[in-house]
């Protein structure tokens, strides 16, 4: 009965520390993700900054015409 005992108790400390390196990982990836969501966001706006830009180029340079 105490091995019983002291081999549970063996597998909660073991389970508490990968509970604790699993919250650690989790923690860095949202920080990699909320990088990702920032470099994403400046990504869009230069593409739509390009696009207006060839836009109004193409307006100023007449158009269709």
């Amino acid at each position: 009965m105490d091995q019983r005992i002291e081999r549970l108790e063996t597998d909660m400390t073991d389970v508490k520390t990968r509970l604790a390196v699993a919250e650690s990982n989790i923690k860095e990836i949202r920080e990699d993700i909320g990088g990702i969501k920032d470099n994403t966001t400046w990504i869009l706006r230069l593409l739509i900054g390009g696009l207006v830009g060839a836009m109004v180029a193409f307006i100023i340079k007449g158009g269709l015409m």
